[in-house]
Parts: structure tokens; C-alpha cells; sequence
């Protein structure tokens, strides 16, 4: 019934601009079945309060706007179904016509201005459009608007007295009063009808005769004889040639995007008021029989009183009932104070500029005009307030609004978790995935129908819980926290159902949204179809976004705690290699010192097999974190030279060994010795030990700065000096790097629906 209307509903996006009062008349105006053209609101009534019915011709006219029930007319018929009639979709009595109630929110109206008006979006903004424009000041165009003088422009070819007189030659401003005093009133007449204008439509006319491309020719020529002026050292003039420049950049800058949309000057002078669905400005009936209105309909309703007034002035004009006194005279001009009592047709020009202010207040009031007020003193929104903004139209009800697949909730630290992966409450998860959830209980014959797998989510059942964890599994969901200004506002994430009611996160992505945990929320997106999901895998993953596009730097760095984090772990102690040096008048030799505390009554020596017998000792409060301890060297495989990724030294620099193999020959790297036992690598080393302690037993132990090697008559062991704060590390970067090798694949082929 509305598919004349359906292509509103196919538009990917919304333009704000200029538009002629040709387009805004095609966009107002129908034509109904019997010929008639309606579309343009001239009553400033709404409804019959009595009846309940709109007012024909007002703001909610159903020959305007369409019928607000769907194919019941104005006068309550409604369409018959086996009428044959060729007008059977109007109605020939009040003219309405037989059409789906959801019209009324597309169909506009608009209001025929009897004065042009200055849009005030491209007036009273800074800088002004239309000043920038026509460059002229402020200050003149003001003068212009409000009456205060005249501008003489020959219209016809042909001269006219005022041209034969030698008073006009291209353009001249000329007082009004002068102009009175010097023409008797017929030929003054005669010359405001044909050479002079004032006020808006004097500035219009300026408008409509500007020459774009010559604008832009003059103003370049301008800017080029400008830059080729060299600084005075006055820093006034120096300023004023600067500022000039960049008035000259800007109107070419504006001249150049109105070319290239074809939007001509003279539209930023309205003529045509447009007039908005009414189902976009309701009026609402509450309790005790009263009703509410938006606000836009009481600033239409001023406009059009305000045109009104000057419609029946022009109308009493033509009757010759007024001919004694001009449009365009102020009052000030005819001897009478503010305080006077004036007639009709002594107030035109007070009447056009009552129509300039509700014209303002209804787009944007606040530029040097009062607001409107109601009778409880609360400020009527114009329509600049009611679009704009976080609580506007676009941001608050288009974008903003709640959609389905979707949550929001408090982020908290992971630290368990990998970079690409997020902790996801069990809760939301459920309601997120619900759809996915009930299609797998069906596949697996676990419920019979919707209703009995929505009855098993309802009681929580545990088979529901492992299966959520099936369809939860590789599926990406998309974390965005507002405001999102840029592409790291928005990444993807494999989530990890947790029993938390918060968003775990890894701390290392927080940069690249901005976040921190102080209570920021977050919102959770699920993505459908097979595009978002696979713009998920390929481009918005959080393990893929490690550097900054605009700079180049890296986006995944630690800060803050993560930073003390490190520095603690690895600070070390301060004694160093000291603490194991060979005392014999100690019996602690490679010792570490006893822990303060109740259920530690034994000390353990610091050489261990491995790195988890340290990290287990550290867990039974044996040793501290920074306590130096010796972790035996386990020999390598016969056919590799890398080193235990987890044996890294205290300054932060790899094992001696390691470097010791980047500098060797590859000659020598390739020798059967050197392939079958690594571990004498230290024979190479020019390094002297700091002690060597002999055994009676024929056992020594050479104590490096950063190893220790006990050697005896058989074999040589090799302990490397470290703590448990550099084991804890390194083994976090070994898990790190081995998680990136088993990261999910980026081809398109791993991507699939969830079944």
C-alpha cells in the first residue's frame, strides 16, 4: 500500500544540505486524483480537541499528510474492496486519499513564505556563508536586513530616471530617507518596483547574480598577488594581509564545493519553509483529557501567524487600503516611538521581522535571538537541538538505539588471557548466541522444537552450558567502546565463557580503545552474516592490529601496573653474585637466605634441575620471587643450537652461549664436537671465572658471573644464574609466542556458520 514511499526505506544514507524550493515543493506537493495540488500548510490549528480530528490545511491535515488510520478517510469511509471505480483511492468528500497510515511519516508540507527569510545556519554562523560570499561586512548586511538603507541595481535593460539622473551607476547604497525626500512618492514608487530592493530580498538578488567561476578567478588572482607580499615587520598590517589570505582560501574553498553539488547561492534564502511528517512531531493525549505536543509544532504554528500577518497586509495593499505608507518604512521613519500604538498598515516592516525571528527559532535559536517559552518556563527546542548532539535524532535514536545481538557490560582485567581473546559472561553469552544455541539442541535431537529448547535455557541445564561452549568456540564477537574515533575503536575477540558478570580483557588492547578499569563499559556485537564474520578474521582481530596506521607505532605496549609488574619481577637482588660466594667459615653456602615466615623452618639450596622445581619452591614459600638461585642446563637436542626459550639472564640479555653461536663460523658451527655437545660451548668463552672452589673429592665448581659449572671426573653440569620473577617471564613470552603459532587461520576457508 506504500510502495510508492518504498524507496525511502532503501537509502543507505542521510545528506544535510542545500535544496531549491523547486525540489522542496516536488518533495511537499501531490497531485490528488481529481487534480487538486495540496501540500501547503496555511492554519495554524492542529486538532478539534472536541472531535479529536485533524484540522483541514493544518499542521496534521489528512489531505496534506495522509489519513492516520490505514484506508479510512477523513470523514470515516473507508475503501470497499470490489469498488470499481476509477477514483476508488479518494475520497471525493474531504479529499483524502486511501492509503497506508505510515505515509504520515514521510509525506511533508511546507509553508509558502510571503517575505524571503536567511536561513540561519549559513547567517548567523561564523564565519557566514553568505558573507564570505558576497565579502562584504557584517555589519552593512545587518543594516541591509533591518531596513536601515537601500541597494540600487538596475533590473531592466533599458535606464530608468534614476540611471538618466547619474545616481546609480553599477551598485550604490542609498538612505532611505535621502531617496524619499529627493523622488515624490509616485516616482519613488515606480523606482522601489523596478531599481531598488532591501532587506532580505535585496541580499538575495545579490546572491542569485554572483558568478561563481568569476568569484573563484578573483579571489585566486587576489590570493597569488598576496603571497607574493613580503612581512612589513608592522604586526598589524602583517596580521590583517594573513587574515585576508585566509578569508581568500575559504571562499574559494566554499565556492568550489558549491560548483561541484550544483547548489546555487540564492537557496541559503528560504522562500519555501519544508514542514515535517507529522508522526515526526506528535501530539499526545494523557490523562484527565490533556494533551502534549512537540515542540516543533508551536514554532510552526508562530511562523505561520507571523506570515499570515504580512499576507493580509499585502492582501489590504492590493485593495488599496494601505497606500499611503510603504512596505519596507520602519517605524522609526514615521516619527513614533516603540511605545506608540500603530495600525496595520503601519507595521509591515515590524511584521517581517517577527516572521525572521520564528523562522530562526525554528531552525536555530541562541544567535543573538531569545528563545521561546512556555508556561513553565522550559525552552522550546528548535530543530537544530533536536538533531543534534548525544540525546539528538541521529546519534540518540538512529545510531544509539538498542539492536538485537548485543550487550553491554563492566570491563575487567584477564591477565590469563591471550591478546586475541575475551572473557564473555555466561549470561550474555546465552542471550547473545540463543538462536545459534536453540538450532544445536534441535540438530542433536535434544529438543524436539523451539519451545522445549528454550524450557532446557530456562532451567539451565547442564547439557546447555557444554553446548553453548560448542557453538561459542571459534565464533568471533566484536567489543566497541564508545566514542569510536577511530579503527581501534572496534576489534574482534574469541570469547571465553567466564562465570564473572564483567568483560574480561586483556590489559595490552586497553590503549587502542582508550579504556581502563574504572568502571568503562563496553559493548559486545555479535556478527551474522559471512562478510562481518570473515572482516572479523581478517582485518579485525586484535593479534592483527599491533601497530598504528597513522604513525606507525605500536598500539599493544605495557603501561602502568603491567610495567611495575615487569620491574618487580625482574629487578633481581641487590647482592648479586656476592650472595654465592664461597664463605668457609659459613655454613650456607648456596644458600638463600631464610623467609620470615611460620611455616618456613628450613632452607633449601639454591641449584634446581629445572625451572618448575624453582617456580614450586617459590609456591611453598621456600625462596622469594628476586632470590637468586642456579637452574641446571638440560643438554639440547643433537641438531639444535637455540637455547630454552625460559633461560634468559637477569640484565635482560640471552645466554653467553647463544650469543657465543651467532658470532662462530659457520665452519665451526657445522663440527661433529660442536653438533653432539653443546654444552662445551663455554671452552670458547674468554670469560674467567670469579671463583673456582675445589673439593677434596676432585669436584670443583667455577662460579661465573651469570652460570655455574660443577664439574667432576665423569661429567660437568651447568647451572644458569636467574630468579623466578625471570622464570615467570620468560615462560609467559614462550606461552605467548607459542599461542600466535596456533592462532586461528586468516584464510577465508576457516570460516564458517555456526551448525
Amino acid at each position: 500500500m506504500i510502495d510508492q514511499f518504498h524507496q525511502h526505506e532503501q537509502q543507505e544514507h542521510v545528506r544535510i544540505g542545500l535544496v531549491s524550493p523547486e525540489q522542496i515543493s516536488a518533495w511537499a506537493t501531490k497531485i490528488l486524483p481529481n487534480g487538486e495540488r495540496v501540500g501547503e500548510v496555511t492554519n495554524t490549528s492542529t486538532f478539534d480537541y472536541q472531535t479529536k480530528k485533524p484540522i483541514k490545511g493544518g499542521l496534521f491535515c489528512e489531505r496534506i499528510f495522509g489519513p492516520i488510520k490505514s484506508g479510512i478517510c477523513a470523514c470515516g469511509n473507508s475503501r470497499r474492496s470490489g469498488d470499481k471505480k476509477e477514483d476508488h483511492n479518494f475520497c471525493e468528500q474531504c479529499g483524502v486519499e486511501f492509503v497506508d497510515s505510515r505515509i504520515r511519516r514521510y509525506q511533508m508540507g511546507y509553508i509558502k513564505l510571503e517575505y524571503p527569510v536567511l536561513h540561519v545556519w549559513y547567517w548567523k554562523r561564523r564565519p557566514s556563508y553568505i558573507l564570505t560570499l558576497l565579502d562584504e561586512r557584517r555589519k552593512d548586511l545587518e543594516k541591509l536586513l533591518s531596513f536601515e538603507f537601500c541597494i540600487a541595481r538596475p533590473r531592466a535593460k533599458r535606464p530608468m530616471c534614476i540611471r538618466l539622473r547619474g545616481l546609480v551607476e553599477a551598485r550604490m547604497e542609498i538612505w532611505y530617507q535621502s531617496l524619499l525626500d529627493f523622488f515624490p512618492p509616485q516616482i519613488f514608487k515606480t523606482i522601489k518596483r523596478r531599481e531598488v530592493s532591501t532587506g532580505a530580498v535585496a541580499i538575495r538578488e545579490l546572491l542569485a547574480n554572483l558568478n561563481l567561476a568569476h568569484c573563484r578567478a578573483e579571489s585566486l588572482n587576489e590570493l597569488t598577488a598576496l603571497a607574493k607580499i613580503r612581512p612589513t615587520g608592522d604586526d598589524w598590517e602583517d596580521r590583517l594581509v594573513e587574515g585576508r589570505k585566509n578569508f581568500l582560501r575559504r571562499r574559494i574553498q566554499l565556492v568550489e564545493r558549491l560548483r561541484q553539488n550544483n547548489i546555487k547561492p540564492e537557496w541559503m534564502v528560504l522562500t519555501l519553509l519544508p514542514v515535517l511528517p507529522p508522526e515526526l512531531r506528535p501530539i499526545l493525549e494523557i490523562e484527565g483529557g490533556l494533551f502534549i505536543s512537540s515542540d516543533s509544532n508551536i514554532l510552526y504554528r508562530d511562523v505561520i501567524q507571523a506570515n499570515k500577518t504580512i499576507k493580509r497586509w499585502l492582501w489590504m495593499s492590493s485593495l488599496g487600503l494601505n497606500d499611503s505608507y510603504d512596505i519596507y518604512r520602519p517605524k522609526r521613519s514615521l516619527g513614533l516611538n516603540d511605545s506608540d500604538d500603530i495600525s496595520l498598515n503601519e507595521m509591515p516592516a515590524e511584521s517581517i521581522r517577527a516572521l525572521e525571528i520564528a523562522v530562526d527559532r525554528l531552525l536555530q535559536y541562541g544567535r543573538g535571538q531569545k528563545p521561546t517559552w512556555d508556561r513553565n518556563d522550559r525552552v522550546f527546542k528548535s530543530f537544530t537541538q533536536v538533531i543534534q548532539g548525544k540525546e539528538g535524532r541521529f546519534r540518540h535514536t538512529l545510531l544509539g538505539k538498542r539492536v538485537d545481538y548485543s550487550g553491554r557490560s563492566v570491563i575487567v582485567v584477564g591477565p590469563t588471557l591471550s591478546l586475541h581473546e575475551c572473557g564473555l559472561p555466561r549470561e550474555m553469552a546465552i542471550q547473545l548466541f540463543q538462536t545459534f544455541l536453540i538450532r544445536r539442541l534441535m540438530l542433536k535431537k535434544i529438543a524436539s522444537n523451539i519451545g522445549v529448547a528454550k524450557k532446557l535455557i530456562r532451567q539451565n541445564e547442564p547439557t546447555v552450558w557444554k553446548i553453548l561452549e560448542e557453538v561459542v568456540e571459534g565464533y568471533p564477537v566484536l567489543l566497541n567502546r564508545a566514542p569510536t574515533l577511530h579503527r581501534f575503536g572496534i576489534q574482534a575477540f574469541l570469547p571465553i565463557l567466564v562465570e564473572e558478570r564483567a568483560i574480561c580483557l586483556h590489559p595490552l588492547v586497553c590503549k587502542g580503545f582508550n579504556a581502563d578499569f574504572d568502571g568503562d563499559t563496553m559493548a559486545v556485537h555479535v556478527p551474522l552474516s559471512f562478510e562481518a564474520q570473515a572482516e572479523a578474521h581478517l582485518l579485525m582481530f586484535a593479534h592483527l592490529n599491533l601497530l598504528s596506521p597513522a604513525m606507525g607505532d605500536p598500539i599493544c605496549v605495557p603501561t602502568q601496573d603491567m610495567l611495575m609488574g615487569l620491574y618487580v619481577l625482574t629487578r633481581g637482588n641487590r647482592r648479586g653474585i656476592c650472595a654465592h660466594r664461597w664463605n668457609p667459615w659459613n655454613s650456607k653456602n648456596y644458600e638463600n637466605e631464610r623467609i620470615d615466615d611460620n611455616n618456613s623452618k628450613y632452607r633449601k639450596e639454591g641449584l634446581f634441575c629445572n625451572s618448575y622445581d624453582a617456580v614450586a619452591a617459590y609456591r611453598q614459600k621456600r625462596i622469594r620471587f628476586d632470590s637468586p638461585l642456579w637452574v641446571r642446563w638440560v643438554r639440547l637436542r643433537p641438531t639444535s643450537y637455540e637455547l630454552p626459550p625460559f633461560l634468559f639472564l637477569r640484565d635482560d640479555r640471552p645466554l653467553w652461549a647463544q650469543c657465543l653461536l651467532r658470532r662462530m663460523p659457520d665452519k665451526l658451527r657445522r663440527t661433529p664436537d660442536m653438533r653432539q655437545t653443546p654444552d662445551k660451548l663455554h671452552l670458547l668463552s674468554r670469560e674467567a671465572p670469579i671463583e673456582v672452589h675445589y673439593e677434596s673429592l676432585g669436584t670443583s665448581h667455577a662460579i661465573y658471573r651469570n652460570y655455574l659449572i660443577i664439574r667432576n671426573r665423569i661429567d660437568e653440569i651447568i647451572y644458569i644464574r636467574t630468579t623466578v620473577g625471570h622464570i615467570s617471564l620468560s615462560r609467559e613470552i614462550e606461552h605467548a609466542i607459542q599461542d600466535y603459532k596456533n592462532l586461528p587461520s586468516s584464510s577465508p576457508t576457516s570460516i564458517s556458520y555456526i551448525l
